[in-house]
């Protein structure tokens, strides 16, 4: 059980994802989506920049909301799954946190593109990918249990079956650790409105709360595991994750930075214009 590639937090959000850019490390004065990453250079195009980091957020939010109805749809419904589905659906998680990370012409950054935000979103998208590639053509695939049953196997397939829990186990590891820093860079980069600045990171925390609390019982029960509260357990920690996502992907939408209205020329009224 992965968090990013069963059950993506969001961050995520993954995460990820749900915030408005502004200038690095600055702090906002006032609640409310800043203007990101605005040039200050004389005559510079701040509307342009403003429209970059829109469509930035508009593009992850929807590639967040893509993610988390395929998921969604496809848990637990094997006449809604398709061949090639699982490598769509990371496809799909990795691009929503690479925009995320790196915005549209350097506009729009969740992480205002501090170099240790960019590079923990970037590992937080590849590893689910690399690691559903990598199982796709291992041995036994990877497998995310704690503890493997090998009897029966013969040497080489319980070596395979041991190796193939290892990295999954590690790669969960390191993608939840990606992710960790990743939203707590989100929410002090200054780059989104301090109202759902700590979003991200929350959503993390629930999601990752839950799988680690039902993973402690799951080993507590070694030999009962088949009992209908655990599968009731399971399914709705595995709902959690994708719609976490989906959270994320529809708050990043709504919150997108817009351009200021522009006010309206000043208009004459006495004494009348000649």
């Amino acid at each position: 059980m992965t968090l990013p590639s069963e059950t993506p937090a969001a961050g995520d959000a993954s995460s990820s994802a749900a915030a408005s850019s502004g200038a690095a490390g600055a702090e906002p004065t006032a609640p409310g989506p800043a203007v990101p990453d605005v040039p200050a250079t004389p005559g510079a195009d701040a509307g342009a920049a403003v429209r970059d980091a829109r469509l930035a957020w508009l593009i992850g939010g929807s590639l967040s909301i893509a993610y988390a109805v395929l998921v969604l749809v496809s848990t637990g419904n094997p006449l809604l799954s398709f061949t090639g589905g699982g490598i769509v659906r990371y496809a799909l998680w990795a691009a929503a946190l690479l925009v995320f990370a790196f915005g549209v012409r350097r506009r729009g950054s969740v992480v205002a593109r501090r170099p240790l935000g960019i590079v923990a979103l970037v590992i937080a998208a590849a590893v689910p990918l690399l690691s559903y590639l990598w199982g796709a053509f291992a041995p036994l695939g990877a497998m995310d249990t704690l503890t493997i049953d090998t009897v029966g196997m013969d040497a080489a397939a319980a070596d395979a079956a041991a190796t193939a829990a290892m990295v999954g186990n590690a790669t969960t590891v390191v993608a939840l650790g990606a992710l960790i820093v990743g939203t707590v860079v989100i929410a002090r980069a200054g780059a989104v409105p301090r109202r759902i600045r700590w979003v991200p990171l929350i959503v993390l925390a629930v999601v990752a709360g839950a799988q680690i609390a039902l993973m402690i019982v799951a080993v507590s029960l070694t030999d009962d595991l088949i009992r209908p509260d655990m599968t009731a357990a399971y399914f709705a920690v595995t709902l959690l994750g994708p719609l976490g996502v989906l959270l994320l992907g529809i708050l990043a939408i709504v919150s997108a930075p817009r351009e200021a209205p522009r006010p309206a020329p000043p208009t004459q009224v006495y004494p009348p214009a000649s």
